[in-house]
């Protein structure tokens, strides 16, 4: 009996300190669901106003197709907010995740611009999956890319990055691809996530976005090419 009461005695102290500092006790930790949720959405909000979407049309289409209410924080870096939803979420969560992003900016039936395919690959990256996963979905969904800098010219006008698709199997030689990433000699699959990582890092649309199109053309030329080597190279270098 004595420590029921001290225990009921405890629990109404806590309630107590709590009304006093306005919080709500089942407030102060937010649910692992809906912390997934809110990353997730901010996630997707990036991607789909990547391409040019409206703010308000991106949230109505999160909410509708993908039906997620949570709050948005926008501007975010989808690597990082990738990372960290992989921290909170399943595989099969995360698989879920890049293939709804894939959805949303597809469903209008037409190319994406380059610069939103580049956050759709820090998004796989961020989840784990480096582009194994997103290629697989690029055949799946059949959704190419432009590269909105060339005039919106498809990828098969553009000169030499551009003539093959993203997942190929053994079309180049693998010492051509290598040579692509600044490998020489022998390579293993790790050695070509981190030499496409760095390249990709410096080669990222986002870091000429705005300069003249000179520099737009050639970093985006440069990106596709590392972009095709590497995913090549995956289908090779499996271990």
């Amino acid at each position: 009996m004595i420590a029921a009461g001290g225990a009921i005695a405890i629990a109404v102290m806590f309630a107590i300190a709590f009304i006093q500092r306005g919080e709500d006790p089942a407030q102060q930790q937010p649910q692992p669901s809906a912390e997934r949720d809110r990353v997730a959405a901010s996630i997707l909000f990036r991607v789909i106003t990547a391409g040019g979407i409206s703010a308000d049309d991106a949230l109505r289409t999160i909410r509708r197709d993908a039906r997620i209410a949570a709050r948005v924080t926008a501007d975010i870096d989808v690597a990082n907010w990738a990372d960290a939803y992989a921290r909170v979420a399943s595989r099969e969560q995360r698989a879920e995740l890049l293939e709804l992003a894939v959805q949303l900016i597809v469903t209008r039936n037409q190319p994406i611009p380059v610069h939103q395919y580049a956050l759709l690959l820090d998004l796989s990256f961020g989840l784990g999956f480096q582009t194994d996963q997103l290629a697989r979905l690029r055949e799946l969904y059949g959704f190419d890319y432009i590269d909105h800098a060339k005039d919106a010219r498809p990828r098969d006008a553009d000169r030499g990055a551009g003539t093959l698709p993203l997942f190929v199997r053994g079309s180049r030689d693998s010492l051509e691809l290598l040579r692509v990433l600044g490998i020489e000699g022998g390579a293993s699959r790790q050695a070509i996530i981190s030499a496409y990582r760095r390249l990709a890092a410096q080669h990222h649309p986002d870091k000429v976005f705005g300069q003249p199109e000179t520099v737009q053309n050639a970093a985006a030329a440069r990106f596709i090419e590392i972009t095709q080597a590497y995913e090549a190279l995956l289908s090779i270098y499996r271990e």
